[in-house]
């Protein structure tokens, strides 16, 4: 207990992870307020560095969040229908609230009973990814000749997983209609795909702690409701309960608003904005990120998908029995593999609070349909290569894997070494 309660004390003392500014997120990823529900950056898709000379890509590995979503919390839908329900019946709106009030009626009524369900954009982030993915690799999908094409798609048993997992498949046999597709929604994945064990172990430590941390590091909701109630409002003295509170479930109705062309960014300050996110983002770390205090249980998940991806590798070299292994799930799955993987944007391990936020942003880790893309490449004395993509940009992975034999292109050899020895 005196361990938690010391922790508390530190990460309160940080000012939500140091005093850096907007601008400063802004250069590292102009949408980071937009937290986890940043729709997926298809303007990080880079130019592709040539394999070296001699090799061709023969086989896939793939790791993707679902896309966006419609907010999975009703509270966050209703409970401002509620308030400003009975503010906008009592005359004490403003102006900006009445404005508010109206374009939230219309995205709640859109939201209603589709709470966590994959939305439009959210199917066309997947067939985009797919798109690219072929186009860049046809010769993994190619089915000239008679050639055989196995891709292999596992997912969670969430709907939204599901039709992530079916958007990215239609795409690819629209390409290349002679693939053979095997999709799976099943329990039976939930070893590797939703290893929640580890996070549920310490989720009674870690939640309220990564909630106690947001709330001493909030800014101040004075300005915010001010613009949105009248001077004296009965409303927002009676039904509002804790003003902070209420401020963060509208921020991350905001947030998972997206890109989309809806946007509530008036209701907040640039520094409002800043600061909540900082809140947000140092909790997010708490609780699913590799943060010290909690790394070996958030880590211990990772471990399954880990072993599933150097199996399921293994066998298709051995065997060619399969050119594609597609997998669907969700943030808390994502993030420890990406920190197991080595990838840089995830890497950060550290019990030095005050630096998290300069260094590990969820919006970058784990956008809406984010994914982690291993492509193997082949020459004909067998030797293997592997460039890891992280949300379609190519990776230059932590020093402990090695050095890459040209560029981002890995050995295998080095790679599978480095992640056995993450198990």
């Amino acid at each position: 207990m005196k361990r938690f309660l010391s922790l508390f004390i530190a990460l309160c003392s940080v000012a939500a992870a140091g005093a850096q500014s907007a601008e400063f997120f802004k250069n590292i990823d102009p949408y980071y307020y937009l937290e986890i529900y940043r729709p997926y950056p298809s303007e990080m898709a880079s130019n592709v560095t040539p394999a070296p000379k001699g090799y061709e890509p023969f086989y896939i590995s793939h790791l993707g969040r679902h896309g966006s979503r419609y907010n999975i919390l009703v509270h966050q839908y209703e409970k401002p229908l509620e308030v400003f329900g009975a503010a906008h019946e009592a005359g004490e709106l403003t102006e900006t609230g009445e404005r508010f009030y109206a374009e939230w009626r219309k995205i709640a009524a859109e939201a209603k009973d589709r709470y966590g369900d994959l939305s439009e954009l959210g199917f066309a982030e997947h067939r985009g990814i797919a798109h690219r993915m072929y186009e860049s690799y046809p010769e993994v999908f190619s089915t000239k000749g008679g050639r055989h094409c196995r891709v292999n798609c596992k997912s969670t048993v969430v709907p939204r997983c599901i039709l992530s997992m079916s958007a990215f498949t239609q795409e690819l046999v629209r390409l290349s209609p002679g693939i053979d597709v095997s999709m799976e929604a099943s329990a039976a994945n939930a070893k590797f795909l939703a290893a929640y064990a580890g996070l549920n172990l310490v989720n009674d430590k870690a939640k309220p702690l990564s909630d106690s941390i947001r709330r001493a590091n909030m800014p101040d909701a004075s300005r915010f409701l001010d613009n949105l109630f009248r001077k004296g409002s009965r409303v927002r003295e009676e039904m509002i309960g804790d003003a902070g509170d209420f401020m963060y479930d509208m921020y991350l109705g905001n947030a998972i608003l997206g890109k989309e062309g809806k946007t509530l960014d008036y209701l907040f300050t640039e520094d409002e904005l800043c600061e909540l996110w900082k809140a947000s983002n140092l909790r997010r770390y708490i609780l699913t990120g590799p943060s010290k205090i909690f790394l070996d249980a958030i880590l211990a998940g990772a471990k399954e998908m880990v072993r599933n991806v150097i199996a399921h590798a293994d066998k298709a070299i051995a065997t060619g029995d399969e050119q594609a292994t597609l997998r669907f799930a969700h943030d808390v799955t994502m993030i420890p593999f990406v920190t197991m993987m080595g990838i840089p944007c995830g890497s950060l391990i550290t019990d030095d609070y005050s630096t998290v936020c300069a260094n590990w942003q969820c919006s970058v880790v784990t956008p809406m349909a984010s994914n982690v893309q291993l492509i193997f490449f082949r020459n004909k004395a067998g030797d293997i290569l592997v460039k890891v993509l992280f949300c379609e940009r190519e990776q230059r992975l932590v020093e402990a894997v090695g050095e890459p034999v040209n560029g981002c292109y890995y050995r295998w050899a080095d790679l599978r070494k480095f992640l056995e020895s993450q198990l």
